[in-house]
């Protein structure tokens, strides 16, 4: 199946599973595929965040980049999307995770596509754009707790920005300024 061809969401999703793998791009051309290794530590200091275009060339991202190429996707196909980037919002170093994913509108309703977070992967439907960003943030808070990395009380910190595609590569600390510079959505 050529990306060109894909005609729905559901297509797009197989289309991924067959295609993308998870990991990144380093700067220094590498493409790593395993979180669990030694090399994976050079990951802030190396990754690339891709477009939408270079991931179909490279066939790996995390969610970072998967997004773009589902927004390309999405964009091309005239669907009302956001895009939303959360993370534990903290003033220091930490091994919190972060995770990026799509919303789009169909019918009234909103959908959270999903690839890269493998134990959602899929098109989960939802009444609103609140409910499906609350549903994620839960979701990220559980695997965090699962994996030691956060508490049940850390769900405070976790903050979600809607941000815009990104024109051109970027490192890791120039992402996190675009992300982060989108619309704050966290409610008070």
């Amino acid at each position: 199946m050529k990306f060109d061809r894909i005609d729905s969401p559901q297509e797009l999703l197989k289309y991924m599973d067959m295609n993308i793998k998870y990991g990144f791009v380093g700067k220094n051309g590498r493409k790593y595929f395993n979180q669990f290794s030694e090399e994976w530590n050079d990951w802030y200091e190396q990754c690339i965040v891709q477009t939408g275009e270079e991931m179909l060339k490279s066939g790996i991202g995390t969610c970072w980049d998967q997004v773009e190429l589902e927004r390309l996707w999405f964009e091309k196909n005239n669907y009302e999307i956001k895009t939303i980037f959360i993370w534990f919002e903290v003033n220091y170093e930490n091994n919190y995770p972060t995770h990026t994913f799509l919303l789009f509108k169909k019918n009234n309703k909103w959908y959270w596509f999903e690839h890269a977070f493998e134990s959602y992967k899929g098109i989960h439907q939802f009444d609103n754009i609140q409910e499906a960003i609350d549903y994620v943030i839960t979701k990220q808070l559980e695997y965090a707790v699962k994996n030691n990395i956060a508490k049940l009380e850390d769900k405070k910190l976790i903050v979600a920005y809607e941000y815009t595609k990104l024109e051109k590569p970027i490192g890791v600390d120039e992402y996190f300024k675009h992300v982060t510079s989108g619309i704050n959505l966290k409610k008070e």
